[in-house]
């Protein structure tokens, strides 16, 4: 499939945006009660997307005939074929992201939580095309994933919530080129940036997999398109066909740090890397940077990769066009490539793909992206399967003290919610889960991390951990750790200057529910 740059009839358009399908649980960057604090140092930030930044704006583009195959090398990459066929309107119908939405029946909807169960398969599914397309401006030829994909990502804002994904992580000194002002934004700025900690190299390899992962769900008959190279491309035959004729080699520094990549299981390699943020810093910093906590420099692979493809005069879906790069077909190749070095190392460390702390990770991810998106585009809906309903409900907790934990502001459930995996420390605020069921796990229930103090005693905010924690004042309350626990006094949600983030009268609302005797809600 070709996409041209000059105007005419489109059978697929590229520049449609419509209202996104957007996580019921916002952002897990902001947690509660320090259960997923970010203690772990593999648990931090990221790092920046690789390329210059093109001024150009996207053309208007339209499709002839042309599609790009799949391709006969160890890549998997997309060598060029001619067809005839004209492609159907990549403007999917119903739900954007495969599903349904709505309620169903009487009571407050089932959600689906796209950032723990994943998306259904897109209805273009059945018959987008296969391997990369051409996209043609002033006689260069780049690739891009299929029409369709490109569609979906700009009705969920993925391409500017990448770019201001990456910008947050600039915040503190760094290179930062927001459109938005991210950096003053609801979306809290992470205390790992971009290339100072290996906290930072954990986020960049998960947010990436979040991103691959999702596509792969969106469309499983495709799914080669967001593969990685199977090992470091070194010769023009592993790369797709457009790109071969302008392929130069690699100096003799990128080939030694893409063979420690490719061969990472090995002991000699996996030495050099004592957790997987250490690689992850590694793989995506400039060359030369020092990682934190290893005698390692980084390697610049990141960098490399990204500037290898680049179309001087074709920049609209470019690698280096920070703006739009996600669109790129080799986009997708490279760091698949890291994601494939990640998970070989993860592999042989004896880690599994189904480890609570990664599927967390990249949980945490998929809820910051979706944070931003919001951002960005403030409109975007929540995405909601019919599923079984939850029971209507009324009375002061579920009318005014659970909207403010499932607040986009404070975003309390997007670490503490009821989704299949389970809530961090056991503890409910939104999610799938009703009112009753959440009062009920914190009347006279203990605080983990909170000592002696119950979650909430009905009559005694004072007393209670969670009016303690929200309030900022848990470190004042004199908790004694117990035996094998800790007291964990900080405010939450997490703050950078450590005050509250609640309204007053949203802590004198929790104050006054708790003081009221914190009731249950009625069912109706």
């Amino acid at each position: 499939m070709r996409i041209n740059d000059q105007a005419g009839p489109s059978t697929v358009s590229l520049g449609k945006r419509s209202q996104r399908t957007f996580g019921f649980l916002s952002c897990v960057t902001a947690l509660l009660l320090g259960a997923c604090s970010g203690e772990d140092p593999d648990a931090g930030g990221s790092g920046g997307a690789g390329g210059s930044v093109s001024s150009t704006s996207t053309t208007t583009s339209s499709l002839t005939g042309t599609s790009a195959g799949p391709s006969t090398s160890g890549a998997g990459a997309g060598d060029a074929s001619t067809s005839t066929a004209t492609t159907g309107s990549s403007s999917s119908t119903g739900d954007p992201a495969g599903g349904t939405g709505g309620s169903s029946g009487t009571g407050d909807t089932h959600p689906k939580d796209h950032c723990v169960d994943g998306y259904d398969p897109h209805p273009s599914d059945a018959t987008m095309k296969d391997g990369a397309a051409e996209f043609v401006k002033n006689n260069q030829i780049d690739l891009t994933v299929q029409p369709e994909v490109i569609a979906w990502m700009e009705e969920n804002e993925w391409q500017a919530a990448h770019f201001e994904w990456h910008s947050i992580r600039r915040c503190n000194g760094g290179m930062g080129m927001s459109r938005v002002n991210i950096c003053r934004s609801a979306v809290p700025v992470p205390a790992d940036q971009e290339c100072k900690t290996t906290g930072d190299g954990y986020q960049f390899l998960a947010m990436h997999r979040h991103m691959i992962q999702s596509l792969k769900q969106l469309w499983p008959k495709h799914s080669e398109q967001f593969e990685g190279f199977k090992k470091f491309p070194t010769t023009a035959e592993e790369l797709p066909q457009q790109w071969r004729s302008d392929f130069r080699p690699w100096s003799a520094t990128t080939l030694a740090n893409a063979k420690i990549g490719d061969e990472i299981d090995k002991p000699e390699n996996l030495s050099r890397f004592p957790d997987e943020g250490a690689l992850g810093m590694w793989l995506q910093c400039f060359a030369g940077q020092a990682i934190p906590g290893t005698n390692q420099q980084a390697s610049g692979l990141h960098g490399d990769l990204h500037f290898k493809w680049v179309r001087s005069q074709n920049t609209d879906h470019g690698l280096g066009n920070q703006f739009t790069n996600i669109d790129n077909y080799m986009f997708w190749k490279l760091h698949g490539w890291i994601d494939n070095v990640w998970e070989k190392y993860r592999v042989a460390k004896g880690m599994s793909p189904t480890d609570q702390k990664l599927k967390d990770a990249v949980a945490a991810q998929c809820y910051e992206m979706d944070a931003i998106a919001q951002v960005i585009n403030p409109d975007l809906k929540p995405d909601t399967d019919p599923g079984d309903p939850l029971p209507g409900e009324s009375g002061v907790f579920h009318e005014t003290i659970r909207p403010i934990f499932e607040s986009a502001i404070h975003k309390c459930s997007g670490c503490h919610a009821a989704p299949s995996t389970g809530p961090a420390a056991g503890l409910s605020l939104g999610g799938d889960i009703s009112s009753t069921d959440i009062v009920a796990g914190l009347v006279n229930k203990t605080a983990k991390g909170g000592g002696q103090f119950k979650l909430v005693v009905p009559g005694n905010p004072d007393q209670s951990w969670l009016y303690l924690k929200v309030a900022g004042t848990a470190g004042s309350a004199g908790c004694r750790p117990s035996a094998g626990g800790t007291c964990q006094t900080g405010v939450m949600p997490q703050a950078a200057d450590g005050k509250p983030t609640v309204t007053s009268a949203e802590l004198a609302a929790l104050r006054q529910w708790i003081q009221s005797g914190a009731p249950a809600p009625t069912k109706n």
